[in-house]
């Protein structure tokens, strides 16, 4: 082929060079060297073999753009819907549990003490009528039964008068009376861990707010947002799905 030629195929517009400059999963460097091996043959099967083997490698890195984009909107809804069902859970893990209020009652809210710390769960007992509750019960020793039927010590945290309720699965809480109270306190260290742990527990409960109706309108862009990722994760199984089809 001489100059001539070459300058006037160069400049022909192929069926094929048209449908190159459409396939943008290429590289432009790659795109140009595809050209020119279209404008130096005269065979248009070869053109064809060309663009198809062209076809092939852009259908192929589309797919692993795809599977990429598909994974990592995957990845990021699963994380955004973790975060609003542990959000919710925090809202609501007090909210329509109990069936059946009994009543107010005396309750004492303790934890069970080790030799040097106390255990982070709070338990609560009942405190019968017929004993005398001290004038500062923070830290002072109780007695409580426990399950093997043996007495054990607890620190008290706290003296109040609260709902006995009744819960869904038919178990009141609670439902067993301390024994008694005794002159004993627990360690500085056992009662600043204990308000400390207390802190902690109403700070977790009631979140960063000011007040109700801010908590409320929290609660309500959470639950919108919480169905807005699970409607999105429908929608990116089923486009998958499709896909597939």
């Amino acid at each position: 082929m001489n100059s001539k030629e070459f300058n006037q195929r160069k400049r022909e517009a192929f069926p094929e060079e048209v449908a190159l400059k459409n396939l943008k999963e290429l590289t432009e460097a790659e795109r140009a060297g595809l050209h020119l091996l279209m404008i130096q043959t005269s065979d248009p099967d070869e053109r064809e073999d060309i663009l198809a083997e062209a076809q092939k490698t852009a259908n192929q890195r589309a797919e692993e753009a795809r599977k990429h984009s598909y994974a990592a909107v995957k990845e990021r809804l699963i994380q955004e819907k973790t975060e609003t069902d542990t959000e919710l859970k925090a809202f609501t893990q007090h909210r329509n549990r109990h069936v059946k209020v009994l009543g107010k009652v005396t309750m004492m809210a303790g934890y069970f003490m080790t030799p040097k710390r106390i255990r982070p769960t709070k338990y609560y007992w009942l405190v019968s009528d017929d004993l005398v509750i001290p004038d500062r019960p923070l830290g002072r020793v109780a007695h409580v039964r426990g399950k093997d039927g043996q007495l054990h010590d607890v620190m008290v945290l706290y003296v109040t008068k609260q709902k006995h309720r009744q819960l869904q699965d038919g178990r009141v809480v609670p439902d067993q009376f301390m024994i008694e109270f005794t002159s004993q306190y627990a360690s500085s260290v056992q009662v600043k861990q204990g308000q400390r742990t207390e802190r902690q527990r109403q700070k977790d409960y009631r979140g960063p707010f000011d007040s109700a109706q801010q908590k409320h309108n929290r609660v309500r862009k959470v639950i919108r947002r919480h169905h807005r990722v699970r409607e999105e994760l429908a929608n990116l199984e089923k486009g998958k799905k499709k896909d597939k089809n």
